[in-house]
């Protein structure tokens, strides 16, 4: 029974491995266009699962391609706007990476919601995936600010939080 769980165990490692390598940047990816953001959609979204599953340090020239398309659909994409405010840049200080988990994360949420986007709920979202990226890092450095967010959310304080002091 023990040997039948390890192999399903190791099997289910190995799908979200995999599934987390089966994205890549478009290849000849231009945004010069209003409507050109739309068709890149469900890539940004892609992008996002990639970069939330892939642990740093691995496949970093892939990791750099991905959060440069991000990171250029984000800045010029019309529809959506992504705000990075301070209290994202000192989440990102030690760890630089959360802040394109941050940006990928709210990026797909707006995209999965464009009936009903609400900004709050965006952010708890994309900061709900910075907490779980910073934990499921072995290689992350140590931030007492990430920490402190980990414990709003656990005393389920971050709609408040974000609503009251992640705005300023």
């Amino acid at each position: 029974m023990k040997r039948i769980i390890g192999i399903i165990i190791f099997a289910a490692c190995l799908s979200i491995k995999a599934s987390a390598q089966t994205f890549d940047v478009p290849v000849n990816y231009r945004f010069d266009k209003q409507t050109n953001y739309h068709l890149y959609e469900q890539d940004i979204v892609k992008a996002a699962d990639w970069l939330q599953k892939t642990h740093w340090g691995t496949e970093t020239k892939k990791t750099e391609a991905i959060t440069q398309f991000v990171l250029k659909w984000a800045q010029g994409v019309p529809y959506i706007t992504v705000e990075l405010k301070p209290a994202i840049m000192d989440l990102a200080d030690a760890n630089p990476q959360l802040g394109f988990i941050y940006m990928a994360q709210y990026c797909k949420y707006a995209i999965q919601h464009p009936d009903n986007f609400n900004t709050v709920d965006a952010n708890v979202d994309a900061l709900k995936a910075v907490i779980a990226k910073y934990q499921a890092e072995p290689t992350h450095k140590r931030d007492t600010q990430v920490e402190r967010l980990i414990e709003i959310e656990k005393a389920n304080q971050l709609d408040e939080w974000i609503k009251n002091d992640f705005t300023l």
